[in-house]
């Protein structure tokens, strides 16, 4: 049972919309309904499909031609010193942004979302600091009505080969087959190739393997053995049993790749419990991110629910984050080590009308997905931030949240870590929350940021904002820094209601992305974006959902 809860095909964010909510606004809202004949699981399971929804889908027929398999939609312009709202297409979502900055010119940076007016991921592309961004609909596989939709959106540069690099999911309208797929851009993320296939999901009519959150990165480090290099990971759901994590590398910007291994390997001490397969093997994952150190050494980290040590008595599926690392190239990886363990397990955390994690007064879903990082002015210094509720109330029938932003680091290349220390300022009371923590280290003096959605600056903690905090090289003492200039109301929203099933929060938003971005470029400027929710819609008197930008 405990497993039927956990994990199953992972965050997949099927990008649909009633047809009445995109033309009237009204207070329709994305349809719950778990896929037949899967089992629901808590923290990581897809929102729903369903027929009505995935029939309103947008015809994306006819606008990838054989020269140019993107399409180019519109402009936006701002100033960075403010806030920029990237999405120019129109008023259906956008969230679960990430950016990524040419390590040879910071003005050129290249940002990415979850676009739900279209079959495709949205990118967003500028080339004067972010004053101007040109932002469109990125390659898929089998463009088209019901035919292929991009999911989990993330952009890596290649220095060496002159290329920009885009990661997808691509999955059938069903929610099956989903390959992990690459879209190269040689013109810097303008105009972007037919897709290339990293890794098939199955079959057209086969979900027993379901790939799911895949991340990627390239070694951009000249002296590095393994100088542009590309790895990607994701996570393999091997029925509903297993979860590993998977990788491949591809050496020519992104055009072939290696076969696909796994690499979550096993451990006995810390993967104690198991549904599957071998006994110690860390195969209940998700959510790997990689980061790359000075001498090309690769790092993944990634949640798994498999240590009992760390399960409170009456509750189960307290998470850790582990750590796999490979030295050369990606041939081989370490077996996985433990980074720190979190509090939230089946009794940590309100649950949601999805019956998801959610927090005190909303219904949002809030997995744990965050990041490593290698500093890379520091050989084998790392940082790894996450949130949980361990200064909430937990381990009881009616959690209370009062989650907060955590820094570990570790100076031997991730032998050993420090204890949590909290980066956001103390707080107290129900509500006052902080979640979706990313972590990037400045390569001009070694800052560390955390970029983090914060509660804390409305009394009633109904609204949040996003907060920067920052640390000189070291990550010892942060300062926070407000970064968002109007709030966002996550209790109000057009989209991805929760309904009726949440008396007093039926207009509250279940989605709203799993993460949000953070990146310095070589000018020591941070980049960041964000999902937010200050546009109101006048019609309705509820709030939009759209990636924002801002540079500090």
């Amino acid at each position: 049972m405990h497993t039927a809860i956990r994990f199953l095909f992972g965050v997949r964010k099927i990008r649909v919309l009633v047809a009445a909510a995109i033309c009237t606004l009204a207070l329709s809202q994305i349809i719950q309904a778990a896929p037949a004949g899967r089992p629901k699981r808590e923290k990581f399971s897809p929102l729903a499909l369903s027929s009505v929804v995935t029939s309103a889908r947008g015809d994306q027929g006819g606008i990838q031609g054989q020269k140019t398999p993107s399409k180019l939609e519109c402009r936006a312009f701002g100033d960075p010193a403010a806030n920029i709202n990237l999405d120019c297409d129109g008023i259906t979502p956008n969230n679960e942004p990430q950016i990524a900055v040419d390590p040879t010119d910071p003005q050129h940076m290249v940002a990415s979302s979850n676009d739900y007016e279209s079959c495709c991921d949205e990118f967003y592309t500028t080339f004067d600091g972010g004053k101007s961004w040109r932002t469109g609909d990125i390659s898929v596989e089998a463009p088209g009505k019901k035919k292929r939709t991009g999911s989990d959106p993330v952009t890596t540069f290649d220095v060496k080969h002159g290329a920009v690099i885009h990661s997808s999911l691509n999955f059938q309208n069903d929610g099956c087959d989903a390959d992990v797929v690459a879209s190269i851009s040689k013109d810097g993320g303008i105009h972007w190739d037919t897709v290339v296939q990293v890794a098939d999901g199955g079959g057209p009519t086969s979900c027993t393997l379901f790939n799911d959150k895949e991340w990627i990165t390239t070694d951009n480090y000249p002296s590095s053995q393994f100088y542009g290099r590309t790895y990607m990971t994701w996570t393999a759901f091997l029925g509903s049993l297993e979860a590993p994590i998977w990788e491949a590398h591809s050496d020519d910007g992104g055009y072939t790749w290696s076969a696909p291994h796994e690499i979550s390997g096993s451990n006995p001490s810390l993967c104690t419990y198991q549904t599957d397969g071998p006994a110690g093997e860390c195969d209940e994952d998700q959510f790997s991110v990689s980061s790359i150190g000075p001498d090309g050494t690769v790092y993944v980290s990634f949640i798994n629910s498999q240590n009992q040590a760390l399960w409170e008595p009456g509750e189960f599926f307290d998470d850790q984050f582990l750590l796999v690392k490979s030295t050369d190239g990606g041939a081989t990886w370490s077996a996985p080590s433990f980074i720190v363990g979190l509090e939230d397990g089946s009794r940590d955390f309100p649950i949601s009308v999805d019956e998801r994690q959610t927090l005190t007064n909303y219904q949002l879903r809030v997995a744990s997905a965050t990041n490593i990082v290698a500093d890379p002015t520091s050989h084998n210094r790392l940082y790894f931030v996450f949130f949980d509720n361990r200064n909430g109330t937990h381990d009881v029938d009616s959690p209370v949240t009062n989650t907060d932003i955590f820094i570990v680091r570790s100076t031997n290349g991730g032998s050993s870590w420090s204890a949590p220390a909290q980066v956001n300022p103390t707080d107290s009371g129900a509500g006052n929350d902080q979640w979706f923590p990313w972590v990037d280290v400045s390569a001009v003096d070694g800052t560390v940021g955390v970029l983090y959605n914060d509660r804390s600056y409305d009394p009633t903690h109904d609204t949040h904002e996003a907060t920067l905090s920052e640390s000189p090289a070291g990550g010892a003492s942060f300062a926070a820094a407000k970064v968002s200039t109007a709030a966002s109301h996550p209790r109000n929203s057009v989209f991805f209601q929760a309904g009726a099933n949440a008396p007093g929060c039926e207009a509250c938003a279940r989605f709203h992305g799993d993460y949000i971005g953070l990146t310095y470029g070589s000018d020591g400027n941070a980049n960041l974006v964000w999902t937010d929710m200050r546009d109101l819609d006048a019609a309705s008197g509820l709030y939009l959902q759209f990636v924002y930008f801002a540079r500090r």
